[in-house]
């Protein structure tokens, strides 16, 4: 970490805080993704964590209705405590969650867990909530990189019109739409879903599909333990529907990294990146003809 931008983060945390910058300890980065700059700060002895917005950050995600969707799932009782949200820059301090990233585990020891705290968000009554707009969103992201390659518009046509035909009109619910491993910790007392940048309107689908970004097998395992019983194809093909879409979803995302010429900065192979999205894409669909 450079010296210029832990000093910056001292700084915006004492400022968020309302505390002198003296009070303020990095402790550490923390790892996950590559999108944002994450800080565990010590404060006068309180813990906390504390995101900066990585480059272009923004043009993804909208920040009030981020913060909006944060304070809905506060009843449920399954996030960290947000104390500072800037909705106009995304920055956030929450108070750490002590525990481990499941990235760091044996996930198959915490599926009860997880099942149940993805069963507590999908199956809440809470109103008002946005929808993903999972077309009109792949047109946004699309719209900052311009760059459509032939196999990508065959993919991407195939997907939309499946999509209207025989998916737009299904039961949507409250979803995290990020949960991969890297964004559950296990806590102390429980198990935590972090990061709600995405949370929405979705089929529950989504968020099975979201837990197979590394292996999509670590899906199918999650999908028979949520539904109680082993998955019929049909169901399978449901995830591999919605991971398809997410493997497009962040194939616009890695090009556009890759444009801004960010993977240079971060030492990450973006367009690589890219690259691997469509080619998995293109695996899904063969299931889905």
């Amino acid at each position: 970490m450079s010296l210029a931008i832990e000093k910056e983060v001292v700084q915006r945390v004492a400022i968020g805080l309302n505390v002198n910058e003296n009070d303020v300890n990095i402790v550490e980065r923390l790892k996950g993704g590559v999108s944002h700059y994450t800080y565990h700060v010590k404060v006068n002895n309180e813990d906390y964590t504390y995101r900066k917005i990585g480059e272009g950050g923004n043009l993804f995600v909208d920040r009030k209705t981020e913060f909006n969707m944060i304070n809905k799932a506060i009843p449920l009782n399954i996030n960290s405590e947000v104390v500072v949200f800037d909705v106009e820059s995304g920055e956030k301090i929450s108070k750490f969650v002590p525990g481990t990233p499941l990235t760091q585990l044996d996930y198959n020891d915490y599926l009860d867990a997880l099942v149940k705290t993805l069963k507590k968000l999908h199956q809440s009554d809470v109103k008002d909530v946005v929808d993903y707009g999972l077309v009109n969103r792949l047109s946004l992201y699309e719209s900052y990189t311009n760059q459509r390659t032939p196999l990508y518009q065959e993919l991407k046509t195939f997907w939309i019109n499946k999509y209207k035909s025989s998916y737009e009109n299904n039961a949507k619910v409250f979803c995290h739409n990020d949960a991969q491993r890297s964004n559950i910790v296990i806590g102390e007392d429980r198990l935590y879903l972090l990061d709600w940048e995405y949370a929405a309107l979705n089929e529950f689908y989504y968020d099975i599909a979201s837990f197979g970004n590394v292996d999509f097998n670590d899906a199918l395992v999650l999908l028979d333990a949520y539904l109680g019983r082993k998955a019929t194809l049909e169901e399978q093909n449901h995830v591999r529907f919605y991971r398809m879409f997410q493997t497009l979803q962040w194939h616009q995302v890695a090009l556009y990294k890759h444009t801004i010429g960010l993977g240079e900065k971060i030492n990450v192979d973006f367009k690589a990146l890219a690259l691997k999205y469509l080619q998995l894409a293109e695996s899904f669909k063969s299931y889905l003809v």
